[in-house]
């Protein structure tokens, strides 16, 4: 309960400590926090919606492709899920996101839904980190990409980049080699001498559950194609919420730094990443620190929106018993 605690005052103080930063950065060079204020409000008086509409649109079409990945994964562990069901676990889970101090407990939501499905925690649990290990990979895929074609160019803050894609790219192939079944396997006797019999089971279950897309690669390799195409999709996303606020950054620039500042958003801990986006958009992208703090507030609104829908499906959708 104290480590609990302990980590909710860690976040509120981060998300407080980089808001109040850079609000009064703000002030001490606007001249005292009334015409920072002011400053603030013209970035929200001057949004322009023709570019916020489309951007509002654009979380209904990552619900669409996460809830297709969902499906995907979920069928390399012989489980048929209706699309339906799982676009509504996607809406509950923006509803629990929003509600809950950490970035994780709309996962956490998903997994013990998607249980009703599968009929086993241990697999629900290990679709979801599949689902993570997709999206981080499509992050560094994207960012890479944009990095390798910025490499002719005159290039900002490249070595910050360069690091973040040589750590996750050894990140992910140390994991990947680590639970390859020709791997992991061995761990097992090790694992049955030293652990209690519960956590050797749940090990073992796991396991079982990831082999399945080293047998079935197809489902997790179209997992990660549908992971890119949302990752373009957030991409995009922020780009129209700075055009929105008149910013105009080159397009490129947002497909190599804005996988970093999702990536960024997942390690801080930080009440919902408030503050982190913030500080994002203000270093990584050079916005003003009024469009910066804006466009944070931009973002909240729309996820408030959405996780509110969310809540209701939560509220009114019919629950089916576990799958034996």
């Amino acid at each position: 309960m104290k480590k609990k605690i302990l980590s909710i005052a860690l976040r509120i103080f981060i998300s407080v400590g980089l808001l109040g930063y850079f609000l009064v950065t703000m002030a001490q060079k606007n001249g005292g926090f009334r015409p920072a204020a002011t400053r603030l409000l013209e970035a929200f008086a001057h949004a322009q919606l023709y570019w916020l509409l489309p951007a509002a649109l654009l979380h209904i079409v990552g619900f669409t492709l996460i809830s297709f990945r969902w499906k995907l994964l979920l069928k390399a562990q012989d489980v048929e899920a209706g699309f339906g069901r799982l676009f509504q676990y996607y809406f509950m889970a923006a509803f629990f996101n929003l509600v809950l101090p950490s970035s994780i407990g709309g996962d956490a939501v998903r997994a013990m839904e998607s249980r009703r499905l599968t009929g086993t925690a241990t697999t629900s649990v290990t679709v979801v980190i599949v689902e993570r290990m997709t999206g981080l990979m499509a992050l560094i895929l994207i960012s890479a990409t944009a990095f390798a074609v910025k490499l002719s160019g005159n290039i900002h803050q490249a070595g910050g980049i360069l690091l973040f894609l040589l750590f996750g790219a050894a990140g992910f192939i140390i994991i990947i080699g680590l639970i390859h079944p020709n791997v992991s396997v061995r761990f097992i006797p090790l694992a049955k001498k030293l652990l209690p019999s519960r956590l050797h089971l749940l090990m073992q279950a796991a396991i079982d559950a990831v082999t399945a897309y080293y047998r079935q690669p197809l489902y997790f390799f179209s997992g990660l194609a549908v992971s890119v195409v949302f990752q373009l999709n957030m991409v995009l996303y922020y780009y129209l919420i700075a055009r929105a606020l008149q910013q105009n950054p080159n397009p490129l620039d947002f497909a190599m730094k804005i996988p970093l500042m999702i990536f960024l958003l997942m390690v801080i801990p930080a009440i919902n990443g408030l503050g982190v986006r913030t500080a994002g958009f203000k270093e990584l992208m050079n916005f003003p620190a009024a469009g910066a703090i804006a466009a944070e507030m931009i973002d909240l609104g729309l996820r408030i929106a959405f996780g509110l829908a969310g809540g209701l499906i939560y509220l009114f959708h019919r629950r089916t018993p576990p799958s034996p």
